[in-house]
This record gives structure tokens, sequence and C-alpha cells, in this order.
């Protein structure tokens, strides 16, 4: 044995190392990114989410939505807003001394127009979110809501 024990030792240069993380991470970012798109159901998801909080943000911009704004669909909602080739169908619901009201569903078609056949029923494949809004029912009366939207690909 030789009396320079360290000296036998191999030694990996630290640029080496370096590149050899580098290189892994490199390989498990590609994997995850290959695996997503080979999941069922992933890729072609309905972007029901980011639509609900564009809608919000056309509807309630000063965070109060005001009753009727439905009752003109063609200037409540910006088409910019809404997902290219998917239908979205929003409705707005509130309470009434009466009891709830309906402000009516909208339903726009892939292409931004509104769909003057959409008093139908939402179809079983769309993806649905909503959320609790505060509604201006008259000047100082503000009651509780809830906003609807849903999105499908037809």
């Amino acid at each position: 044995m030789s009396s320079c024990s360290r000296c036998d030792r191999g030694q990996t240069e630290p640029i080496a190392a370096l590149f050899a993380v580098v290189l892994v991470a490199i390989a498990i970012t590609t994997y995850g990114g290959v695996l997503v798109e080979l999941l069922p159901g992933q890729s072609d998801r309905a972007p029901t989410v980011a639509t609900e909080e564009r809608v919000w943000d056309e509807l309630g911009g000063d965070g109060v939505y005001d009753a009727g704004t439905l009752s003109d669909p063609s200037s409540a909602i910006d088409h910019s807003v809404l997902p290219r080739g998917f239908s979205v169908s929003v409705d707005v619901t509130y309470r009434t001394d009466d009891g709830r009201k309906s402000d009516g569903r909208v339903v726009y078609t892939p292409d931004g127009n509104t769909d003057e056949y959409g008093s139908g029923e939402i179809p079983e494949r769309a993806d649905v979110i909503t959320r609790p809004i505060p509604v201006r029912i008259a000047p100082g009366v503000v009651e509780s809501g809830r906003l609807s939207v849903a999105v499908w690909k037809r």
C-alpha cells in the first residue's frame, strides 16, 4: 500500500458532474412532457376555469354584476374572451324578494356568435364551473347570486 491513499482515488471534474445533472434534468422534463400528452383526456381539456375567469371579468368589471346585463348578449361579453372551437354557456341566477331569478342563459357558438337555439340542455360532456357573485339589483341593493359557465366542444 502506498502512503498516499488519497492520490489513488478517482475524481470527477465539476464541469462533467454539472453536465450530467443538467442532462438528467432535461431527460426527466422531456419524459414528463411526452407522458402528459399521451395520457387520455389531458391534452384536449376544455378551458373552463380560464373562460369562467374571463367571463366574470367582462360581466363584473367593477366586482358586481348588474342585473339584466345578459339580456343583450352581443354586448355583454366580448367575443375575444371566449375560447375558439368551444361552445360556451353563461347563466346568472340571483335571489330577489320573489325567490330566485335568472337573467337567462346565453349560449355562444364555437365562432363566438350567440346561439339563437341555445335554450336546450347543456350536454353531459360539458365542463361546468359555478361561482358565487354579488348582483346589483337596484342602486344600493346587492344580493348574492351564482355565475355558471359551461364549456364543451361541439
